[in-house]
């Protein structure tokens, strides 16, 4: 999904890939669209880094409300 996001892929075709849940939604990912995906790639970004991180100390991984 990162990498999609950094193809710069036009908001229609957003649509399948993120799957916005609700129609509010994804119309205020619209209305920043550019913000939005920059602030996306770097949440997916630094959460790459703290699995990496944790990965190396930890067995196990749980991720709960993403």
């Amino acid at each position: 999904m990162k990498q999609v996001l950094q193809s710069n892929p036009t908001p229609q075709s957003l649509k399948d890939t993120i799957g916005f849940l609700y129609v509010y939604s994804e119309k205020e990912f619209r209305d920043n669209y550019d913000i939005n995906i920059k602030q996306l790639i770097s949440m997916m970004t630094e959460f790459q880094t703290w699995i990496e991180e944790k990965s190396s100390t930890t067995k196990f991984i749980s991720v709960l409300g993403i």
